[in-house]
Order: C-alpha cells, then structure tokens, then sequence
C-alpha cells in the first residue's frame, strides 16, 4: 500500500474515531484492544479500558452495552488496527485523538483509567516481547542452544 493511501484510511479512521461512542484500537501484537466508551451520564464518565480482542466489532459493541447496561445502547465503533510499538502509537495521530476526546471529557477518572492502560499495554508489550526472545509462546527461535 503507498504511503499516500495508507494516510488517506488513517485519517478516514480517525475522522470516524472522533465521532464514534466506542473506539476500540486493536492491538495484534500484544493481542489486547485499548477501548474508549464515551457514553457518560452525570455520575457514570466514559471509561478507558484494556481487553482482549473478541473477534469482532459487532461482539465488541455487545460487550460494552452488557458492560454499562444503565447506559443508552452504543450503536456503532470506529476500529483502528495498530500494528506498531505502544509507543509509536502514542507519538500517533491516533492517540492524540483519543487523549483529546478523553481530556474533553472532563473526567480526572478517565484521565487515570487511560494513563493506566497506556501502563498496561506497555506491560503486555514488554511481555511479547520477552517470549518473542525466548521463542515461547506463538514465538519459535531459528536456532537453539547447543547441550554443551
């Protein structure tokens, strides 16, 4: 894909993540999806949370109303794949997005729930890898240690 083209989708990608109730960006190195549900009432903020993947997005959207069932159903989510570093995603574009939307939240709780996901997701990644060197896992080394 030219680099024209993929620039092209991921600001079509984050023009819907800036009005969608649910982003969910997907993670599939580290097999985790970072979510941000913006429904929020007066007492109940949008949440920042860290969860495996589920398959799809139609499961995703049924999780998060089943997660938050006092809240008018979320019908629709913007889905971002991120196929990079936690930390590239952070210098993104994508994460600049989504620390906007959660700072005009106005919720410190929101605030805390998303610098402990970044935290998280730096840790799965530390731990993939971890197993990537090791060979454990879905990982497999070239070569082994010899018994000598």
């Amino acid at each position: 894909m030219a680099d024209s083209e993929f620039e092209r989708e991921m600001a079509e990608a984050i023009e819907n993540a800036e009005i969608a109730e649910v982003v969910c960006v997907i993670l599939p190195m580290i097999n985790q999806c970072l979510v941000f549900d913006s429904r929020a009432t007066e007492n109940d903020p949008p949440i920042v949370t860290v969860s495996a993947p589920l398959g799809s997005a139609d499961r995703r959207l049924r999780h998060v109303n089943r997660a938050r069932p006092h809240l008018p159903h979320a019908h629709a989510l913007a889905v971002i794949p991120w196929h990079s570093s936690i930390q590239s995603l952070v210098d993104s574009l994508v994460w600049e997005m989504l620390f906007r939307r959660i700072t005009l939240s106005g919720s410190s709780l929101c605030l805390e729930q998303c610098s402990n996901a970044l935290e998280e997701l730096k840790q799965f990644e530390r731990q993939a890898m971890v197993s990537m060197i090791r060979g454990q896992g879905p990982y497999h080394t070239i070569w082994s240690r010899s018994s000598t």
